[in-house]
C-alpha cells in the first residue's frame, strides 16, 4: 500500500505520528487490538501508512475469556492480520486470578498492559499503540471529574505514556466511524458497552452523545481542557520538583523523611503534587486522599498514619513526616548456623566463630560477644514481637523491646523493620542496637564470637 492515495484520515492520522516526533525510521510497533471498532480501525489505518512511516506492524490480541464468545473476537482479528499480511500474536488472561472484589474492567485493564508491556520487550518493540479516541477522552475527564480527582485528572488519557502511544486522541467518534464504514472494515461489538450500570457507559449514552449532537466541537474542547491541564500540571511539577531537595531530611530505598515545617508550609495543592511526584505515580489520585491528606498533615499526632495508593504510607513522626513504601509480605523466623552468611534479600546476617577480640567499635552493625554463653547450636533471627523483653547491655534488668525502642527514638516504620536474634527463648540481640547484657565480653572470656547484621 506504499504507493495508495491516503484519504482524510488517513492523512490526519499519519501527520500526527510524524509531527509528534517520537516514530523513527525502522522502529517496531505493537498495535493493541481488541477487535472493536476502535482498535480494528487503529489498524487498519496504520497498515495503509506503516511503509510511509518505514516501520514495522505487529498486532498483539489478548483474550481475556471473560465473555463466552471472546474467541469470536480472537478469530476476527486473527483472519484479518492475515488479509493485512500483519504479523499475529495472541496472549490469554485467565479469569480465576482475579481477586475477590476486584471489579472486572480494573482486571482486565492492568493484566492486559502487564501482558503487553511483557510482549514488547520480548519482541523488542519499541512501542504499543492504543486506540483510544476523543470521546474516550471526555468520558475519562468527566469521571475524574466526578472523583474530584483535580487538575491531573483534568489531563485524562495520556498521549504518551511509557511506550504507550495513544495517536487517535485528536479523532472524534463519529470520525472514526465514518472512517470504518467508507473503508469496510470488520469490527465485533462488545455487549458490555452497553451495560449503562458500568459509570463509563452511563457517561457515554446519558451525557456525552446528548451533548455532542448539540456541540460538534466537543472533542476538540475537551482537547484544549486537556492541553491546559497539562500544561498547569507540569508547571506544579516543576514547582515540587524545585522544593524537594529542601524538604527531604535523609533519602533511603522507597523512605523519605521530610521536614515537617516546610512541608505544612506548602499550599494543599502543591503538597499532593510533590508526594506523587516523590512516590512517581502517574495515576490521578480522588477527592478523599486530597481533603485526607491536607486535614492529616494539619492535625497528625506522632505515631499517626495516612495510607496512600500502591502501598505507600505517610507516618508522622517528632517534627517530620516520614514517606515509605510498605512491603506486602510475611517476615518469617529465619535459623541461623555458625560461618553460614544469610542474604534474606533485606539484611546480610554473619555469625562468625573464628575471631578473636578486637578494639571497641562505634559500629552498631557488627557486635562481639562471648562464645561460651550462646547455648544452641543454631540461632533465630525473627522479628521482634510485643511483649519481648532482653536486657539491655549496661543496663540493670530487663526491658520490653517497644519500650526500649521508644526510648531510642525509632520510628514506626524502622520499628516494623527491627529483627532481634534468639538463643532458644533468650533474645541476645536487638539487631543493629543492642546486645543482651547476658552475652557480653568480660576479662574472663576464652572465646569470640562476632554477630554481623547489615541491611
Amino acid at each position: 500500500m506504499k504507493n495508495s492515495v491516503l484519504n482524510q484520515f488517513e492523512q490526519s492520522l499519519f501527520e500526527a505520528l510524524l509531527n509528534g516526533d517520537r516514530i523513527r525510521l525502522g522502529q517496531q510497533i505493537i498495535t493493541a487490538v481488541s477487535g472493536g471498532k476502535d482498535s480494528m480501525t487503529l489498524l487498519y489505518s496504520m497498515s495503509r501508512i506503516a511503509d510511509r512511516l518505514n516501520v514495522k506492524i505487529n498486532v498483539v490480541h489478548v483474550n481475556h475469556h471473560l465473555r463466552h464468545n471472546s474467541n469470536n473476537d480472537q478469530i476476527l482479528v486473527d483472519k484479518f492480520c492475515t488479509q493485512l499480511k500483519i504479523n499475529f500474536i495472541l496472549d490469554h488472561l485467565d479469569p480465576a486470578t482475579k481477586l475477590k472484589g476486584e471489579s472486572p474492567e480494573s482486571w482486565a485493564r492492568n493484566h492486559r498492559y502487564a501482558a503487553l508491556e511483557r510482549i514488547r520487550k520480548e519482541i523488542d518493540a519499541d512501542w504499543i499503540f492504543t486506540a483510544h479516541h476523543g470521546n474516550d477522552q471526555i468520558e475519562t475527564i468527566l469521571f475524574h471529574l466526578s472523583q474530584g480527582t483535580g487538575i491531573s485528572g483534568l489531563r485524562g488519557i495520556h498521549d504518551n505514556q511509557g511506550h504507550i502511544l495513544r495517536p487517535m486522541l485528536c479523532f472524534s467518534r463519529s470520525d472514526i466511524d465514518q472512517y470504518a464504514a467508507e473503508m469496510n472494515i470488520p469490527w465485533v461489538d462488545d455487549s458490555s458497552n452497553l451495560d449503562e450500570s458500568i459509570p463509563r457507559n452511563n457517561l457515554r449514552h446519558n451525557v456525552i452523545k446528548p451533548w455532542e449532537r448539540s456541540n460538534p466541537d466537543l472533542v476538540s474542547a475537551f482537547h484544549e481542557i486537556s492541553e491546559h491541564a497539562k500544561d498547569a500540571n507540569e508547571a506544579l511539577q516543576f514547582a515540587a520538583n524545585l522544593l524537594i531537595p529542601d524538604i527531604i531530611k535523609q533519602k533511603n530505598d522507597n523512605l523519605f523523611s521530610l521536614d515537617g515545617e516546610q512541608l505544612r508550609a506548602i499550599p494543599p495543592l502543591l503538597r499532593t503534587i510533590l508526594l506523587r511526584e516523590l512516590i512517581g505515580t502517574t495515576e490521578p489520585w480522588r477527592r478523599f486522599i486530597h481533603n485526607g491528606l491536607r486535614t492529616f498533615i494539619a492535625n497528625a499526632k506522632i505515631g499517626q498514619i495516612y495510607r496512600l495508593p500502591d502501598n505507600w504510607q505517610l507516618l508522622k513522626d517528632r517534627k517530620q513526616f516520614i514517606l515509605k513504601k510498605i512491603k506486602v509480605q510475611q517476615k518469617k523466623p529465619i535459623v541461623v548456623s555458625p560461618d553460614i552468611e544469610v542474604n534474606s534479600g533485606d539484611f546480610i546476617f554473619i555469625w562468625k566463630t573464628d575471631t578473636r577480640l578486637e578494639s571497641f567499635s562505634v559500629n552498631r552493625d557488627t557486635e562481639l560477644i562471648d562464645a561460651n554463653k550462646i547455648n544452641c547450636q543454631t540461632l533465630t533471627l525473627r522479628p521482634w514481637l510485643p511483649g519481648d523483653r532482653f536486657h539491655p547491655f549496661g543496663m540493670a534488668g530487663t526491658k520490653k523491646i517497644s519500650d526500649y525502642l521508644i526510648d531510642e527514638k525509632v520510628d514506626l516504620y524502622t520499628k516494623g523493620n527491627q529483627w532481634v536474634l534468639v538463643d532458644g527463648e533468650k533474645i541476645i540481640w536487638v539487631c543493629g542496637r543492642r546486645i543482651n547484657d547476658e552475652v557480653k565480653i568480660t576479662d574472663k572470656t576464652t572465646d569470640y564470637a562476632k554477630l554481623i547484621f547489615k541491611q
